[in-house]
């Protein structure tokens, strides 16, 4: 491990006593956390790690020679000074865990008279998306299926790539900067976005140069733009596993979007894509270490 940065602590949360490996308990771990950030934990939210203060130091050291280069800066945090997507930048994950986490539940739910009915009755009155909703509904059913004797739940939570993909998903080697605003514009397109895919997304607002605006500001471009000096500096933001040489998304297989059936190989090649990004930069780091 190096000194800066441990890159497989999960949820950027050192003090947290998990097993190394991926298990049931980091699943568990994560719904709890979901479950937490709904509460209003006496007036104060619970952040997402990628806005931490651990996060927003990684940002700082992983990239400060990026973005003085490019002439960007990490935006403020709290600033109503901060929301120029020209000039700001902030962190936020590569791959969503709830998208494909819900995604992959669906369709073991729908496969299933009776889970489909247990999610009926506890939410009679919800029209749940896909089934099973989102983390908001799901959690706790998973949660107490978890500690019951009667698990029917236990193939989807105990799969290991289900695990293996949260284990890995949730630490540094996850995190990207991107223009300020530019995924939640996104994430507002519904079925004609991305659904919060990485590779749907450089395909359609750097590829296929769509456009993205939200509040007035043009959000693609600077994508274009950040994405376009990434190459020139050498890759410095480890988007080797998504972009090939050539510049072009390097799409995934059996996209959940197109067929959701075929999530499990989706989302064990992104395992694999964040498990590629962590030694690059383990790499970058030891050479930060060594100057």
């Amino acid at each position: 491990m190096n000194d800066f940065f441990d890159l497989n602590c999960f949820l950027l949360d050192p003090e947290r006593q998990l097993p190394k490996e991926a298990s049931k308990d980091h699943v568990r771990t994560w719904l709890e956390y979901k479950i937490d950030v709904l509460k209003d934990n006496e007036g104060r939210k619970v952040k997402d790690p990628d806005a931490s203060k651990d996060a927003r130091k990684f940002y700082e050291k992983i990239w400060k020679d990026f973005l003085e280069e490019s002439g960007l800066s990490l935006r403020p945090e709290a600033s109503s000074l901060s929301k120029n997507p020209e000039q700001y930048v902030q962190g936020d994950w590569m791959c969503s865990v709830a998208t494909t986490f819900g995604k992959g539940l669906s369709v073991f739910v729908n496969g299933d008279k009776e889970l489909k009915n247990l999610f009926r009755n506890k939410f009679p009155k919800k029209k749940l998306r896909g089934g099973v909703g989102g983390y908001n509904t799901y959690a706790e059913i998973l949660i107490d299926d978890m500690k019951s004797d009667e698990q029917k739940f236990q193939k989807f939570w105990g799969d290991e790539v289900v695990q293996n993909f949260i284990r890995s998903a949730y630490t540094f080697a996850n995190l990207i900067i991107v223009p300020y605003g530019f995924n939640a514009a996104r994430d507002t397109l519904g079925e004609d976005g991305t659904e919060d895919y990485w590779d749907l997304t450089l395909k359609k607002f750097y590829q296929d140069k769509e456009p993205l605006t939200s509040g007035g500001y043009d959000l693609a471009t600077p994508f274009r733009k950040l994405l376009k000096k990434n190459q020139e500096q050498g890759d410095p933001l480890f988007l080797s596993p998504w972009i090939d040489e050539q510049g072009n998304p390097i799409l995934l297989p059996d996209s959940p979007r197109e067929n959701k059936a075929n999530w499990r190989s989706a989302m064990a090649e992104m395992t694999t894509r964040i498990d590629c990004r962590r030694e690059l930069m383990a790499q970058y780091i030891d050479q930060l270490q060594n100057e």
